[in-house]
C-alpha cells in the first residue's frame, strides 16, 4: 500500500534536470563574450553574451565538499587570478532519482556542486538582485533546473540561481560529525555562503549588493523561511519571498534530538560503518550516501532541517505559528504565499493506476498528519462524501496543512514586525509536463504544487510547462514576474498598470488571487481552507 504524503520529492525527482526553453527565452551555445569579463573579489571569469543578457554559469562559491569535509559547513574559496570561464553549469548536487516502475535507482550530480548562476541585463549597474534557492524536498533539483532569463531581461534585476547539499550529504545528523556544536544544517550553511558570496561580488555582475531578495519555492521556500531565523544569515538579504514553503509546518523541520536519531537509523551499517565511525561515513562512495534512508515510516521530508542547534536556535513552528522569539527573525519585507490545490500532484502519485485511493489509505494518511485528531479533523472536515474521490479529498487535506494554513500563520504572525504581501495562485488549467497524468484518484491537479513557478522562472523542471501557456497566462505570468522584480526593487510589489496589492493584515485577510483575467483581493482564504478548526 502506497502512503500519500512522504511523496513531496516525487515530482522533482522525476524532472530533475529536464529544461525545456520557452519561446520566450531562447538559448544560443555559450561563447565567451568580451563584454561579460569581469573581476569579482573572488577571481576574474568571463561569461557568455546572449542578445541583451550576460549569463554567467558554474561559478564556485565554496571548497569542494568531498573527502574530510563532507558533513562540514561550506568552507569559502581563496580567490583566484587566473581568468575562470563560466560558460555552463557546474553539476548538481548528488541526488538519487527513483523512477516509478522501475528497479534501477539513477544518479544524477556529483559531490563537487557548490555553484551558483549569474544571469543579468546586459550593461546592468546597480540592478536589484533576486537569488534563487530551488525546491525538491531537500533531495533533488538544482540551480541550473531553473531558467530566469525573461525575468532578469524584461523587469531589469540581477538574478542568481545556487546549488545546495542535498539528502544524507546536506542533512544527516550525527554526534560523530559534530562541528563546533553544530551537526546538519549542511544545505542551509551552503544557502548562507552563496548569499554572503552575492553581498561580496555581485556588484562586479551588475547588482546592487544592498538590495538582495532571497526566494525560493517548496524546499527553496521552506530554506528561505529558515534562513530568515538563522543567526549566520542576518544581514545577508534585505527581501524575502516565499513561495509554496513555510517552514511553520512542525512535520518539516526536526527537532535536534530528533533529526539525530533518524540519521543514526540511516546511518547505522551504512557500507559497513558505524553511525559513531566518521572517518569510515566520509570514505564511502557517494553512490551508497545518496542511498541512506532512516528506518520505520517515511517522514514528509526524508532528512529535513534541524533545529536547537547553534545554525538554528529557534523552532520555525513555534517562531512562526505560535509567535514566540519574533526578535530572533531577520526583519526584511515578505512575500509570500501558495497554490489553491497543493496537493493534487502528491495525491495523484500516491493512487494506484486505475483506482481511487482506498478508506484506509486515506485515514492512515490522516493518522499520520495528527493521530487521532488528525483522523477526527479529516472526518468533520473533509468527509470524503463532499469531494469527487478519496483522491482529491486527500489532497484538500494536504493543501490546507502543510501549505495553506501554515503560509496564513506565518503571514499573520509577521505582519507586526515587518510589511507582508501574501498571495494565493488559483489558475485552474496551468499546463503540466506530458508524463504527469490525470488519474481515477485525481482527475484535475487544478493549481498543483509548483503550478506558479513557469510564470516566474520559466522553468519546465517546476512541472508546468510554460511553452503551451494561452495568451491569458501568459500575460498573468509577466503580471506575476511584474509584482515579484518590483518587491526586489523596493519591498512593496506594487506599481504601475497592476491592481493594488494591499499588506496582508493580522485577521489573515486580504490575500491576493492570481488567475488569468482575474487578479484581486479576497477575504475568503483562511475559512476556504479550513484554517484555525478545532479538528
Amino acid at each position: 500500500m502506497k502512503t500519500i504524503f512522504p511523496l513531496l520529492t516525487t515530482a522533482f525527482l522525476l524532472t530533475a534536470g529536464a529544461q525545456a526553453q520557452s519561446p520566450l527565452q531562447p538559448k544560443l551555445a555559450a561563447q565567451p563574450a568580451e563584454a561579460t569579463r569581469v573581476a569579482p573579489a573572488a577571481g576574474p571569469v568571463i561569461g557568455s553574451q546572449e542578445h541583451d543578457l550576460s549569463v554567467w554559469e558554474g561559478i564556485p562559491y565554496a571548497q569542494a565538499p568531498v573527502g574530510n569535509l563532507r558533513w562540514r559547513a561550506p568552507q569559502p574559496l581563496a580567490a583566484w587570478t587566473q581568468e575562470r570561464p563560466a560558460l555552463q553549469p557546474g553539476a548538481a548536487c548528488a541526488q538519487a532519482i527513483h523512477v516509478p516502475g522501475q528497479v534501477q535507482t539513477t544518479v544524477r550530480g556529483a559531490e563537487d556542486c557548490l555553484f551558483l548562476n549569474v544571469y543579468a541585463p546586459q550593461n546592468a549597474r546597480g540592478l536589484p538582485v533576486m537569488v534563487w534557492i530551488h525546491g525538491g524536498s531537500f533531495t533533488s533539483g538544482a540551480g541550473s533546473d531553473y531558467d530566469p532569463r525573461t525575468l532578469a531581461r524584461e523587469q531589469g534585476v540581477v538574478v542568481v540561481t545556487v546549488n545546495y547539499r542535498l539528502g544524507a550529504l546536506g542533512f544527516l545528523a550525527l554526534p560523530a560529525l559534530e562541528d563546533n556544536g553544530s551537526v546538519g544544517n549542511y544545505g542551509l550553511l551552503d544557502q548562507q555562503l552563496a548569499l554572503k558570496w552575492v553581498r561580496q561580488n555581485i556588484a562586479a555582475f551588475g547588482g546592487d549588493a544592498r538590495n538582495v531578495t532571497a526566494f525560493g519555492e517548496s524546499a527553496g521556500g521552506m530554506s528561505v523561511c529558515q534562513q530568515l531565523l538563522m543567526p549566520g544569515s542576518r544581514g545577508l538579504f534585505d527581501k524575502a519571498i516565499i513561495q509554496s514553503g513555510p517552514c511553520s509546518d512542525a512535520q518539516l523541520t526536526a527537532p535536534r534530538n530528533t533529526a539525530i536519531a533518524k540519521s543514526t537509523s540511516a546511518a547505522e551499517g551504512l557500507g559497513g560503518c558505524k553511525a559513531n565511525d566518521a572517518a569510515c561515513l566520509r570514505a564511502l562512495p557517494v553512490e551508497q550516501v545518496i542511498q541512506a534512508k532512516p528506518k520505520g515510516i517515511p517522514a514528509t521530508v526524508t532528512f529535513p532541517p534541524l533545529y536547537g542547534d547553534p545554525s538554528l536556535p529557534f523552532s520555525p513552528s513555534a517562531v512562526y505559528r505560535q509567535g514566540k522569539n519574533q526578535e530572533a527573525v531577520a526583519p526584511v519585507p515578505l512575500l509570500i504565499g501558495s497554490n489553491q490545490n497543493e496537493g493534487t500532484i502528491f495525491a495523484s502519485f500516491a493512487s494506484e493506476p486505475g483506482r481511487d485511493i482506498s478508506a484506509l489509505q486515506y485515514l492512515g494518511a490522516n493518522y499520520a498528519f495528527g493521530g487521532v485528531s488528525g483522523v477526527l479533523k479529516a472526518l468533520v472536515n473533509y468527509p470524503t462524501s463532499r469531494y469527487p474521490t478519496r483522491g482529491l479529498a486527500a489532497a484538500a487535506v494536504s493543501t490546507d496543512n502543510l501549505f495553506a494554513c501554515p503560509t496564513s500563520d506565518m503571514a499573520r504572525t509577521r505582519t507586526a514586525q515587518t510589511p507582508v504581501y501574501a498571495y494565493e495562485f488559483r489558475d485552474q488549467n496551468v499546463p503540466y509536463l506530458s508524463y504527469l497524468k490525470p488519474s481515477v484518484a485525481v482527475p484535475s491537479f487544478g493549481a498543483y504544487h509548483a503550478a506558479e513557478v513557469a510564470s516566474i522562472m520559466g522553468a519546465s523542471a517546476a512541472l508546468g510547462d510554460y511553452t503551451r501557456f494561452s495568451p491569458a497566462q501568459l500575460e498573468l505570468a509577466k503580471t506575476m514576474r511584474s509584482y515579484w522584480a518590483n518587491f526586489a526593487k523596493t519591498g512593496n510589489p506594487n506599481g504601475a498598470g497592476l491592481p493594488e496589492w494591499p499588506r496582508m493584515d493580522t485577521a489573515g485577510n486580504k490575500v491576493l488571487a492570481f488567475a488569468p483575467a482575474q487578479v484581486g483581493v479576497v477575504s475568503d482564504f483562511r475559512t476556504s481552507h479550513k484554517c484555525g478548526s478545532v479538528w
